[in-house]
C-alpha cells in the first residue's frame, strides 16, 4: 500500500487531494459529492494535484480528469474507471481492480456509473453528474 492509501485509510476519508505535496481537501463523504465539493471549493486549483480517493469508477474518474488532476491512487479502481484514466494518460495505481461499482447492497450499479455509461467528455460528465446530484437534492427535500 503506498503512503497516501495509507493516509487516506488511516483518517478515514473517502478523498484526500494534495497540491504541491500540501493536503488542500479532505472529505470522509461516501460516494461522488466530495469531488463535487472540491471542485466548487477550489476549482481551477484542483489542476496538477493529486487525488487519493477511496473507489473510482467511471464517474469519478472523468471527474478527476475534469478536475485536471495529475494522478490518482484508489483503493478500488473499477475496470471502466482505469478505462477512462488509461485513455487520458493519468497516471494512476491502486490496489484493487474490480468489474463495476456497485450500490452497498451489491445488487445494481451505481446511479452515477450508469449515467456517464454513454458519456466520454469530462466536462459533459461533470454537468450531467452535477444535474443528477440537483435533482436527487431537490427530491430529498420534497
Amino acid at each position: 500500500m503506498n503512503s497516501y492509501l495509507e493516509e487516506l485509510d488511516k483518517t478515514g476519508n473517502s478523498l484526500m487531494i494534495y497540491k504541491d505535496g500540501r493536503l488542500i481537501f479532505q472529505s470522509a463523504t461516501k460516494g461522488i459529492r466530495p469531488h463535487l465539493e472540491a471542485i466548487e471549493m477550489h476549482g481551477e486549483a484542483l489542476r496538477s494535484t493529486l487525488m487519493v480517493d477511496k473507489i473510482i469508477g467511471r464517474a469519478a474518474a472523468l471527474l478527476i480528469l475534469y478536475s485536471e488532476a495529475a494522478e490518482a491512487h484508489a483503493q478500488v479502481l473499477s475496470q471502466l474507471g482505469k478505462q477512462v484514466l488509461d485513455q487520458h494518460g493519468l497516471s494512476t495505481t491502486y490496489e484493487e481492480l474490480v468489474d463495476h461499482i456497485k450500490m452497498k447492497d451489491g445488487s445494481i450499479y451505481c446511479p452515477f456509473e450508469r449515467m456517464v455509461q454513454g458519456i466520454s467528455d469530462p466536462d459533459e460528465a461533470y454537468t450531467a453528474i452535477v444535474e443528477k446530484m440537483n435533482s436527487l437534492n431537490e427530491e430529498s427535500a420534497s
